[in-house]
């Protein structure tokens, strides 16, 4: 085998690890935005965007029950924190 390459088996785990660990992300991110629905919900701020303070739309509320942002907002900030 020359430098530089992987075997197969080594190819494959790596890729399973990085696939796991963008999973563990996302399951992460989903949790932490529930809790702060929740903690917005307690506080009477349920179905107002955390960055403009507008309304969020009925829609985005029905898909999403623990929508914090608007449409606009959620768009913007996830531009802005892509990983």
């Amino acid at each position: 085998m020359s430098r530089g390459f992987r075997n197969a088996d080594e190819t494959q785990a790596l890729s399973e690890q990085a696939t796991a660990g963008a999973i563990d992300r996302i399951l992460e991110e989903d949790a932490d935005q529930a809790a702060r629905a929740a903690e917005r919900q307690a506080r009477g701020a349920f179905g107002v965007c955390e960055d403009c303070g507008r309304d969020i739309g009925k829609e985005r509320l029905e898909a999403l029950p623990s929508a914090t942002r608007c449409v606009s907002c959620q768009a913007s900030w996830e531009s802005t924190n892509r990983r």
